[in-house]
Parts: structure tokens; sequence; C-alpha cells
């Protein structure tokens, strides 16, 4: 069982993720060969280092004062999973609102933790006047899976200061 909880710049501090499991091995991932997107086979692991866990604490703080929004997931008193939203938008063709971040622990995944982040994070957009979510997701074929369930397409305009990096699929979903 989980609930769901906005985060306010109090509560983050740097010992935060210190016991949030993150342990990605991404076995298959999708390249962009000739703007078709392709599953190759890949053997990459993604483990977050005290360092790292500490970066995103600071990062998530920067978000809220931006006039971003964070939301968590928690057992009780531990946090299971965060989602993070920029509070800036940009995009030609409609407002985007960046979803920076979604993870979820992994003793905790496939329990509806990482949808009901996500669609409470649209509730927000929303709120800030977005119209749409732009994603840079890692390739990993698990991690564009998942976005697809919740209804994500490729997106149709690249917002090039929402881009984590140029291996990223960028994707995007409509604010209904």
């Amino acid at each position: 069982m989980f609930q769901l909880k906005n985060l306010s710049v109090d509560y983050i501090n740097s010992n935060m993720l210190l016991n949030f499991h993150h342990n990605q091995i991404i076995n298959n991932k999708y390249v962009n060969i000739n703007n078709k997107w392709e599953v190759t086979y890949a053997n990459e692991v993604r483990v977050w280092n005290k360092e790292k866990r500490i970066w995103i604490s600071e990062y998530l703080r920067q978000q809220i004062q931006r006039g971003g929004f964070v939301i968590g997931a928690f057992n009780m008193d531990l946090l299971v999973g965060f989602c993070c939203i920029d509070g800036y938008l940009y995009g030609k063709t409609a407002k985007y609102a960046n979803l920076t971040m979604l993870f979820v622990d992994d003793e905790w995944k496939r329990k509806g933790i990482g949808k009901a982040l996500f669609k409470e994070i649209c509730k927000y957009a929303k709120k800030n006047n977005a119209k749409k979510l732009f994603i840079s997701a890692i390739p990993s074929v698990e991690t564009i899976a998942f976005y697809f369930a919740m209804g994500c397409i490729d997106a149709k305009e690249i917002i090039t200061d929402y881009i984590d990096t140029k291996n990223d699929r960028y994707l995007e979903y409509l604010l209904i």
C-alpha cells in the first residue's frame, strides 16, 4: 500500500534517497538509426552512488524553487517513488511542461506507483496551464514501454531546453 504526498523544499534533504533502491539493468534499448527507432542489445547498469543521490535531492529542491512540483509515494514513512515536473513551460506549437524525473524504488515496482505518480503529475501540469508533457527518457525498452502504456507518443516537437542527453528518446503526452 502506498500514499502520494506533495513534497516541499523543507522535506527534501541530502539524506532523503540514501535508502532508495535504484539499480537499472538495461539489456535492450532503443537507438535512433536513420530517424527510425530500433531495438538493440545493451549491457548497461545504472546505479546511483551517494553523490548522485545527493545531487538528485538538490535537483528536486531546485525544481520546486523554480515553480515546479515534486510528488512522493510513501509506504508509511518510507519513500518508494517520486516524480518531478519543472516550473517552466516551453514550446512553439503547445505549452510543454518538462517531466524531469519519475523513479520507483526497485523493491516497489509493478505495484501501480509509477502510474499513480504519472497521473498525479499530469494534474499539476494542467493546473500550471501546460497542454503537453515532454519527457527526455532513457531509451531502455522497459522505460519506453511504461511511457507508451501511459499514452505517451514520440514527441512531435523537440524542446531542446528539456533534453537530458542526445541518446534519450523524446516523448510527449497530451494533457486532456
